[in-house]
């Protein structure tokens, strides 16, 4: 199997959607280091910019890649195709409010609070939605739930008065923790997803609520 084949299998769709949350974490790092030394300095480093914006570039086109992977690869689950789907165009819409290539400062606020407590609400919804990947099973549940906990820590941000971004961070890092937790259980086989063209398997689908002395 080559890497585009592996690539068109569930895991690769897990993979893609890890690896474009894992280029946010990095792209707002790297600003972050940058804001700082260009406040220190007021020095501007053309070849920094360029390169931080080559990595959220990369991370959306990986984002939308892992929508479009949902769409094609899976079965049914139209709620968290549609979720995904939504939530890549929001996250590409504060983007592009973000970073001024269009003018909306008379509408977009981005250390406004209602602005970040509703973004994490709603990442914390599309984190949930993964739950239709296997809604009885414990390790999906497990998955989830602790991703989508992580996800609303980035309500705190508010206490701070800091920039959207940095829920957009945390974000990040609870989906990173969902891709990975899910790879990690899908590996070892305690889930397993019906994808199109995939043959039926046997596998453990306990589900985290049931009594196990039933």
């Amino acid at each position: 199997m080559n890497r585009l084949e592996k690539l068109n299998t569930f895991r690769g769709v897990m993979k893609t959607g890890l690896l474009s949350n894992a280029l946010f974490i990095l792209f707002i790092i790297v600003t972050l280091i940058y804001y700082s030394y260009f406040v220190r300095t007021g020095n501007i480093l053309p070849v920094v910019e360029v390169i931080a914006y080559a990595i959220e570039i990369s991370g959306f086109i990986l984002m939308a890649a892992n929508a479009v992977g949902l769409w094609v690869k899976l079965r049914f689950r139209s709620l968290l195709k549609i979720a995904a789907s939504v939530f890549f165009l929001a996250e590409f819409i504060i983007m592009v409010c973000d970073f001024n290539l269009i003018d909306v400062a008379e509408f977009y606020t981005p250390s406004s609070k209602v602005l970040i407590i509703s973004h994490c609400i709603f990442s914390a919804f599309v984190i949930m939605c993964y739950l239709q990947l296997d809604t009885s099973n414990k390790y999906v549940q497990i998955s989830c739930s602790v991703s989508a906990v992580i996800s609303m820590l980035a309500t705190f941000a508010i206490v701070f008065n800091v920039r959207l971004y940095a829920s957009v961070l945390v974000n990040s890092i609870a989906y990173v923790v969902l891709y990975s937790m899910i790879l990690f259980f899908e590996n070892r086989e305690y889930i397993y997803v019906d994808c199109y063209g995939d043959a039926a398997k046997v596998y453990d689908n306990q589900s985290f609520f049931d009594d196990e002395n039933k």
